[in-house]
């Protein structure tokens, strides 16, 4: 059942490594884009999350951007001090903590938004529509398996639920 070969793992073609160069490219063309707006690509995806509410805590936002605990704090610490983000305590367990988007932060993934989506339109402009949705649909695949593989629970992507 095997579909892949040692052939086309070789470092020139293999997925695990143009997907992880495909994401760093992705983000150094947004970070280049986003250079006049005083925000990093990594704050404004933590903020796009949280509002979204894809993850409620720094634990989950920590494994979100894969960085570690001290760097998610620092991330939330600077969110904060501009206003764009907000530590929720629980009142039954202070060691509880939520995490928050505030209306400026809010305003400001608003206003971001359409740099990201005509940043992947340009990079995906070479592609048909149905390639498009394709590709995601598939990478969307790959992480439900790869979080199934993990014993994670997924969640469901581009509105799909995937078995």
């Amino acid at each position: 059942m095997a579909r892949l070969s040692i052939e086309d793992c070789a470092t020139q073609r293999s997925p695990g490594r143009m997907l992880r160069r495909l994401e760093q490219d992705v983000k150094t063309l947004l970070e280049r884009r986003f250079a006049a707006e005083d925000v990093t690509v990594t704050q404004w995806i933590a903020l796009k999350v949280v509002r979204d509410a894809a993850v409620s805590n720094p634990g989950e936002l920590a494994r979100e951007l894969n960085i570690t605990s001290g760097a998610t704090t620092r991330l939330i610490d600077t969110l904060e001090e501009r206003g764009l983000m907000a530590r929720d305590r629980s009142a039954g367990d202070r060691r509880l903590v939520g995490l928050k988007v505030t209306d400026a932060g809010d305003a400001l993934v608003q206003t971001l938004a359409p740099i990201v989506v005509a940043g992947w339109n340009e990079l995906v402009a070479d592609f048909s529509d149905a390639e498009v949705e394709q590709f995601s649909a598939m990478l969307a695949r790959l992480l439900v398996v790869a979080e199934r593989m993990l014993g994670k629970e997924s969640a469901v992507f581009a509105g799909e639920a995937i078995s």
